[in-house]
């Protein structure tokens, strides 16, 4: 699936060449933290005025005779063959624009752009993470999008913390590829065969049903965690200390998780005792990437997951899941049992800094982002309809179809409502996000098999924090 628990090699030439300044502000520090698509789709509004020019422009077909204007596309290597469907379909409703597109390998995307624009041989459109957008347009990559057609019409319509992530210091960069969130699904026949009749709302109730669920004999460990030293630690992580309201930094980006705020203190105090006290943890969780937990739980080792919203599908899925009809959602369990939300991420079109064809790249990236002449957002709807990608429309949610879809494998209301409250985290727009997570991890693995306390990770956290932002100048 794409970019999805792929890890980046220790070396590259590109590396070797490169600044610790110009290193971290590439983001290629650390972690290469990649995911895979989702959801996407979205509810026609007919009535609506179509947006500027994009997509007027783009059923309006060129005059006989006009020039062909070529705009060189690049993207990781997610379903390549459907992208290259849309992209006809695109040129065929502008004729006057031809589409070259290179996918490329999801485990090397983030060096091959980068060796690209290094080499002055980037492409005029491409696929940015919200991982290191930040620093590749500080790096000079990336060119904002502001004034351009149609494009206040589209942001007001996609969830905030979508449009947070495609803005950088005020300025709008991007339009949305796809977006996901990280998610709590249970095994609702384990839950009922131990006279569960619920799924846990808080921590201390996940802890008392998986001593339940143990006690019996169901499961051996309730649950396990993507804790590997890989890409996609971070998911898990993140989608539990949102829940319960975590903040790790005050508006001034100070890092405030070890003094005014404990709540990831004591979430992770709460992973470490299910681990080793409790035994309601899974203790492999630190071997394990969320593939790994992923196909356990669908094999039925677990009674419950975190994992991204689209793996619902799979989750119900026969051809899939050994428990396909058994799988429910409900919100990410919290320390008081009141849910305030999960982590979310962005994936996005962006245009390089150099382009010599920017009308006719921001027409196509529109086409995929943005909005057609009925103000749909169409290419959003229609990845969800090939393949259940994630949306950043707020108004997908609403989607007759989509909802019809959606209900064969996951409560459409429980679906939508985890991204109304989702967050981006909080530093990804920093420079030194990658090597700081990337640090971060180790203390946490530290902690669960107790060479240090939770007090020191919480403390680590600060001072790496700290020490990055110097190092960065920040």
């Amino acid at each position: 699936m794409g970019e999805r628990y792929t890890r980046l090699p220790k070396s590259e030439p590109l590396m070797l060449q490169t600044s610790r300044r110009q290193f971290l502000k590439l983001g290629l520090a650390g972690l290469g933290i990649m995911t895979v698509p989702l959801l996407a789709a979205c509810q026609g509004k007919g009535e609506q005025p179509a947006p500027a020019s994009p997509a007027a422009s783009a059923q309006t077909p060129a005059a006989s005779g006009a020039e062909v204007v070529t705009v060189r596309f690049e993207g990781w290597n997610y379903e390549p063959a459907l992208v290259e469907q849309n992209l006809k379909r695109f040129m065929e409703l502008n004729p006057d624009i031809k589409v070259e597109y290179t996918p490329i390998e999801g485990s090397q995307y983030r060096q091959k752009i980068v060796a690209e624009f290094t080499a002055g041989t980037q492409p005029d459109a491409l696929y940015v993470r919200d991982d290191y957008f930040a620093g590749w347009v500080t790096a000079g990559y990336l060119q904002d999008i502001e004034g351009m057609p149609g494009l206040d019409e589209a942001y007001g319509r996609i969830y905030d913390f979508n449009a947070a992530a495609m803005t950088y210091e005020g300025k709008r960069y991007g339009l949305p590829y796809y977006a996901d969130i990280v998610a709590f699904a249970y095994n609702a026949e384990l839950l009922e065969k131990a006279g569960i009749k619920e799924p846990p709302k808080s921590l201390e109730e996940l802890e008392e049903q998986g001593k339940k669920l143990k006690s019996a004999g169901l499961v051996q460990y309730p649950i396990a965690f993507g804790f590997k030293l890989t890409n996609d630690f971070w998911y898990d992580w993140w989608g539990l200390i949102y829940a319960s309201g975590a903040r790790l930094f005050n508006d001034k980006m100070e890092p405030i998780m070890h003094t005014e705020n404990t709540v990831a203190r004591d979430v992770l105090a709460w992973i470490e005792r299910g681990m080793n006290e409790t035994g309601i943890v899974d203790p492999a969780s630190i071997e394990l990437d969320g593939g790994k937990v992923r196909d356990a739980f669908l094999a039925g080792q677990y009674a419950y997951i975190l994992f991204q919203r689209y793996e619902m599908a799979r989750a119900n899925n026969p051809e899939q899941s050994q428990i396909a009809g058994k799988v429910k959602m409900a919100l990410v369990p919290s320390l008081d049992g009141e849910n305030k939300g999960t982590v979310g991420w962005t994936r996005m079109y962006c245009l390089s800094k150099t382009t010599q064809v920017k009308d006719a790249a921001y027409r196509l990236i529109y086409y995929l982002g943005g909005l057609d002449e009925s103000g749909v957002p169409y290419t959003a709807k229609w990845w969800f309809m090939q393949r259940g990608l994630g949306f950043a429309y707020k108004e997908l949610a609403q989607d007759s179809e989509i909802r019809a879809k959606l209900q064969t494998f996951v409560d459409p209301d429980i679906y939508s409502r985890q991204a109304e409250n989702a967050r981006a985290r909080e530093n990804v727009q920093e420079p030194w996000y990658s090597e700081w997570e990337s640090e971060n991890q180790k203390l946490m693995q530290q902690a669960l098999t107790r060479q240090i306390s939770v007090d020191d990770v919480m403390k680590g956290m600060a001072e790496n924090a700290e020490r990055f932002k110097k190092q960065y100048g920040a």
